[in-house]
C-alpha cells in the first residue's frame, strides 16, 4: 500500500509543488551551501602530523631496542654507553680481543649543529679508549692511523689520551698500523704506541710544524683597499698576519720562535716514543719530508712493515695466544636519537674543511698539507 503524499500547506491548492526559495539575483537556483575551513581543520592537519610522526619515531625507538637486546657487544663504558664489535682480522668470536680504534681524516674537534654535541678524532678516541678500559676480553689496543695530520692541541691532546691510558692499564699493550698515510700529527700519535707497523704502501714522517696565512697587500694597494686597525702602542703585534699589509721583521722572528718551541715538542715526543732513536736520529728524520714505509723503517720511524697479519702475529707472540681483532661501533641512545649526537664528524673532506676553512684565522698545525 503506497504512502499518502502530505498535505499541502495551507492557502496551496491540491496538485501544485511547494514553491522552491530563490537566492536574490538567482532565479529558479537552489541555494548552495558554502563550505569554510576554519581554524579547526587546520589544527586537525597538524594534530594528524604530529600523530604521524610519533607513530614513526615509536617504531624506531622500538628497532634500536631490539637492536641492543640482540648480537654481541663489548662492555658498557664509564658513561653507560654500550658498543657493538664488528670483526676486523683473526679467529671470529675468538677471546682475548684487541679493540681496533680508528683515526682517519684530519685531526680535529668539531660540535654537532644540535646542542654542541662533542664530535671528532679526539672525542672518538677517548670512546674508544674507554671501552677498552671497561672490557675484560680486550686485551690491547690498536690505532688504526689514516691521517695527513692536524691542529697541534688536538694532536697533542690524543697523545696524551693514549699515554695515560698505558699508564693507567699496562696489562693492555698499544700497537699502532698505518693506513695510506700517517704524516705529521698522525705520525705523533703513533709514536704513543709500544710498536708501529706500517703497510709497505704507507706514506709517513711530515715532522715539523707550520702555519700559512693569505696576504694580499699588492693586491689591496691595487684595488685601493685599506684595512683599518685600531690598537694600543702597547700591543704593537695586535694586527699581526694582516692580509692586507706586509709582515714586519719583528713579527716574522715572533711566529718563527713559536714554530721552533712547537717543533722542539714534536721531536721530545717521537725521541720519547721511539728507544731506538736517539734525539740526533729523531732529527735528521725531522726536516718536514715524507717516507715511505721502506725509508722510515730504516730511519727507525717505524718497527715493521706489514698489515693486520702482522699485527695479530705480534699479539701472539707477546700473549702466548691468537688474538682477534674487532672495531667498536657505538650503539644509539634515545638521547642520540632525539638530540642527533650522530651527526656528521669530521673525518676526511670534511675535517680538513673543519681544520682550514672553518678556523677565525691562521692555526699552528702538525699538518703535511700534501695531504689533503
Amino acid at each position: 500500500m503506497s504512502a499518502l503524499p502530505p498535505n499541502p500547506p495551507a492557502g496551496v491548492p491540491p496538485g501544485v509543488p511547494p514553491q522552491v526559495p530563490q537566492w536574490p539575483g538567482q532565479p529558479g537556483q537552489a541555494p548552495v551551501a558554502r563550505e569554510s575551513r576554519g581554524i579547526a581543520f587546520f589544527v586537525a592537519i597538524f594534530l594528524g602530523i604530529l600523530l604521524v610522526a610519533s607513530a614513526g619515531l615509536n617504531v624506531l625507538l622500538f628497532l634500536v631496542s631490539i637492536g641492543s637486546l640482540a648480537g654481541a657487544g663489548l662492555a658498557a663504558d664509564a658513561d653507560g654507553v654500550t658498543y657493538d664489535e664488528v670483526h676486523v682480522a683473526g679467529p671470529r668470536g675468538g677471546k682475548p680481543k684487541v679493540l681496533q680504534i680508528g683515526i682517519r681524516g684530519a685531526i680535529a674537534e668539531a660540535g654537532n649543529p644540535v646542542l654542541g654535541a662533542a664530535g671528532g678524532t679526539v672525542s672518538q678516541l677517548r670512546r674508544g679508549l674507554r671501552a677498552a678500559a671497561a672490557d675484560v676480553d680486550v686485551v690491547g689496543v690498536l690505532l688504526y692511523i689514516d691521517s695527513p695530520g692536524g691542529g697541534v692541541t688536538d694532536s697533542d691532546e690524543a697523545w696524551q689520551l693514549v699515554r695515560t691510558f698505558q699508564k693507567e692499564h699496562p696489562d693492555k699493550k698499544v700497537v699502532a698500523l698505518f693506513g695510506d698515510l700517517a704524516a705529521s700529527g698522525g705520525y705523533y700519535i703513533g709514536v704513543a704506541a709500544e710498536h708501529i707497523v706500517a703497510r709497505r704502501t704507507t706514506i709517513t714522517g711530515s715532522i715539523g710544524v707550520i702555519m700559512s696565512a693569505w696576504n694580499f697587500a699588492e693586491a689591496a694597494k691595487k684595488f685601493g683597499v685599506e684595512q683599518i686597525a685600531i690598537k694600543s702602542d702597547r700591543t704593537p703585534f695586535k694586527d699581526m698576519l694582516s692580509p692586507t699589509r706586509a709582515m714586519q721583521p719583528a713579527e716574522q722572528r715572533l711566529l718563527t720562535s713559536i714554530v721552533d718551541e712547537l717543533f722542539d715538542q714534536f721531536v721530545s715526543v717521537v725521541d720519547e716514543g721511539r728507544p731506538g732513536l736517539d734525539r740526533d736520529g729523531v732529527l735528521r728524520a725531522a726536516t718536514g719530508a715524507v717516507y715511505t714505509a721502506a725509508q722510515a723503517k730504516e730511519l727507525g720511524l717505524v718497527d715493521e712493515i706489514g698489515d693486520h697479519t702482522a699485527v695479530l702475529a705480534w699479539f701472539e707472540q707477546k700473549l702466548g695466544k691468537p688474538v682477534t681483532i674487532v672495531e667498536a661501533r657505538r650503539r644509539p641512545s634515545f638521547g642520540d636519537l632525539l638530540f642527533g649526537a650522530f651527526g656528521k664528524n669530521p673525518t676526511g673532506d670534511a675535517g680538513i674543511t673543519a681544520l682550514l676553512a672553518q678556523s677565525t684565522g691562521p692555526r699552528f698545525l702538525y699538518y703535511w698539507e700534501g695531504g689533503r
